[in-house]
């Protein structure tokens, strides 16, 4: 630990992990295995930071949020209550993540976006600029999110299983019924025409 960094309370770095630079863990919060908190990052209330995750720049990690395997949360992003970040997923920016939101694979949030609820950012997605995702909201594969229009949901009534349609890179749309890819075909008209004109002309 550098002599600028605070670790306060009950809050317990462990393994191999690093608190550096001028990083503040504090309450119960826990950083463990190979993980590292540095620059003006701060870690607390039940927050845990484990495996080999980075979280450094002013990034502020609290509640009961999980940074896990080799995960980076950096810039002034958010991660707070029960929010996950994992697998090699890149959270930074202002991008803020609430409730139970999820981001894992190689997804990337930044810019101004805005996760909350259940979403689920998955694959290769990447949201930014002032998107928000919520509800049980969920996006995979080549996700190009920029604002709320790019992402509509449908529940079915009997069921309750959510559809997601969202824009793609190439300003084309996926559909996914829960968390599993599914073909145009099989989609709810009712979702398809609720994506704009906008996501094709890749505004």
């Amino acid at each position: 630990m550098g002599k600028n960094t605070k670790v306060t309370g009950n809050a317990v770095v462990g393994g191999r992990a690093k608190v550096a630079g001028h990083a503040e863990v504090s309450g119960d919060a826990k950083v463990s295995g190979k993980s590292k908190v540095s620059g003006h990052a701060t870690v607390a209330d039940s927050a845990a930071i484990s495996g080999s995750a980075w979280v450094h720049g002013h990034a502020a990690i609290s509640g009961s949020a999980k940074i896990s395997d080799h995960s980076e949360v950096k810039g002034k992003a958010q991660v707070r209550d029960k929010a996950k970040v994992s697998g090699h997923a890149e959270v930074s920016g202002k991008a803020q993540l609430s409730g139970r939101a999820q981001v894992s694979g190689s997804a990337a949030v930044s810019g101004d976006a805005v996760l909350l609820d259940n979403a689920w950012v998955s694959g290769q997605a990447e949201v930014s600029d002032k998107a928000v995702i919520g509800g049980d909201a969920a996006v995979a594969g080549a996700a190009h999110i920029l604002k709320e229009s790019h992402v509509v949901t449908l529940t079915e009534p009997d069921s309750g299983v959510i559809w997601t349609a969202y824009r793609t890179r190439n300003g084309g749309r996926q559909i996914l019924r829960g968390h599993t890819m599914v073909e145009e075909a099989e989609a709810p008209k009712e979702l398809l025409d609720a994506t704009g004109k906008a996501w094709f002309s890749g505004k």
